[in-house]
Order: C-alpha cells, then sequence, then structure tokens
C-alpha cells in the first residue's frame, strides 16, 4: 500500500513538472473523462450564488434557439459559436487547450467573426485572467449542459452585459481584434467548466474537458455546415425559378 501511495505522489510531482516546463496550467491528479453524449440528466444551477449545483438532478430539456440564429442545434445541444460559417477556419486548424481554439480562416476578427451562445443561458461574468477583460462567461440553464459555465476567451468587446438571459444562436461578442490577452492572433478559444464548479472564474484544466468541447464544437460545426448548405441550395433553386418564369413572361 505504501509503496502504490509513493508512486501516486510521484505522478502527481511529474504532472505538475510537466506543465511548468510547457507553460500550461498543471493537469488534475485523476482526469474526469466526460462523455461528449447528453445523458438527459444535468445539476439544476444555483443563480442565487452564481455558481452551479450537482445535488439535484433533472430531465433537461432543449435550449432555446435565438429567432435570428443562422444554425441549429446540433445533435450534442450546441450551436456553432462562430459566425459566418464561411470565414471560420477548418476543423483540422482548431487545437486544445484548457477548451479549444479556432477563429477565422484568414485572421477574420470584430464584426467580420461574430461570436455565439451555444445555448441558452444568462451571462454571469466578463474578464477572465489570461483571456481579456471582455471575455463573457455564460451559465447554461437549460440543454444537456445546465447549470455548467461556458467561457470565450479573447473576445472584444462583448455585445451583451452581465446579467443578460440570451439564447442558443444568440450574438453576445466579437472576436477580438490583435492581442487580447495572451494570444498570439485573433481567435476564439471556447471551454466548458466540469460540471461542480461553483464559481464562473474556475477554468478547467488543460484537457480536463477540451475534448468535450471539441466534441460538441465538432457536432455543432457539422450541423452548421449542413443547414448553410441547403439554404444555398433553397436560394439557388429559387434564383432559377426566378430566371425561369422570367424567361416565360418574355417569350409570350
Amino acid at each position: 500500500m505504501l509503496l502504490l501511495i509513493l508512486l501516486a505522489v510521484s505522478a502527481m510531482l511529474a504532472g505538475v513538472s510537466l506543465a511548468a516546463q510547457t507553460g500550461g496550467t498543471a493537469p488534475a491528479p485523476e482526469p474526469v473523462i466526460v462523455s461528449a453524449e447528453p445523458t438527459g440528466e444535468a445539476p439544476v444551477s444555483s443563480e442565487g450564488t452564481g455558481g452551479a449545483s450537482t445535488s439535484t438532478p433533472s430531465t433537461s430539456t432543449p435550449s432555446p434557439i435565438f429567432s435570428g440564429s443562422p444554425y441549429p442545434a446540433s445533435p450534442s445541444g450546441w450551436v456553432f459559436p462562430l459566425y459566418p460559417l464561411a470565414r471560420v477556419a477548418p476543423s483540422t486548424w482548431w487545437t486544445l487547450d484548457e477548451g479549444v481554439d479556432l477563429g477565422g480562416n484568414a485572421n477574420q476578427c470584430g464584426k467580420q467573426l461574430v461570436e455565439l451562445a451555444v445555448a441558452s443561458g444568462k451571462i454571469v461574468h466578463e474578464g477572465l485572467e489570461g483571456f481579456g477583460q471582455w471575455a463573457p462567461v455564460l451559465l447554461v440553464e437549460s440543454g444537456p449542459d445546465r447549470g455548467r459555465y461556458i467561457y470565450y476567451g479573447h473576445a472584444d468587446p462583448d455585445l451583451v452585459p452581465v446579467g443578460t438571459h440570451v439564447s442558443a444562436g444568440q450574438p453576445i461578442a466579437d472576436v477580438g481584434c490583435g492581442i487580447v490577452g495572451l494570444s498570439d492572433a485573433p481567435h476564439l478559444e471556447i471551454g466548458i467548466d466540469p460540471r461542480g464548479v461553483a464559481h464562473p472564474e474556475e477554468l478547467p484544466y488543460v484537457g480536463q474537458t477540451s475534448h468535450e468541447t471539441l466534441a460538441n464544437l465538432r457536432s455543432a460545426y457539422s450541423t452548421a455546415a449542413a443547414a448553410t448548405a441547403a439554404k444555398a441550395r433553397a436560394k439557388a433553386k429559387l434564383r432559377a425559378t426566378v430566371r425561369s418564369t422570367r424567361k416565360i413572361t418574355r417569350s409570350k
């Protein structure tokens, strides 16, 4: 037993040392593996304290979608967080951090690349160390991630103030131009806190929930791409119908 304890302590110290060398955040001694699939149950939020509780699970309901959302919700429950899709860098460019880094295919920022709420909820905080003074934090109020915090790093500026209730797909910030927080170029780092986190500034460890975030983003991206392509086909069909109608009218 003593040998097992010594081995566990050595592993923890090695993890902290590696994080210090790479400039990252030390991983949790025992990382939590979270499924990307909705479970149908989520903790009930405790808005009175601004935090989240895991004491009372409840059946999740789908997130209300913003009437002007450019994308539908994906099977994961998320709406893709960047608009327009044509300016988003391909998923092969995305990288894992505390969350997931993604951005424009040509460093677009500001009004060129708008950040959307991935789920309905309340903006409970803005400004995070390393992510800039405008970085919004969304407390999810419905859907499979109810009661969890989602942060949007390197945003500038915010488009809604703290305390605003937003729907999935609603614009909440712009991708910051230049260097916002600790960054090399304009981009969004989006991440989700593990269940039970009590404060919106308590960010996940590197690798703790980033794979869950990535799975949600890929699902949302595929859904957004399919919806965008369908809209483009509908518009092309409508234009063709109008041209055909005009030709018939002129020939009479």
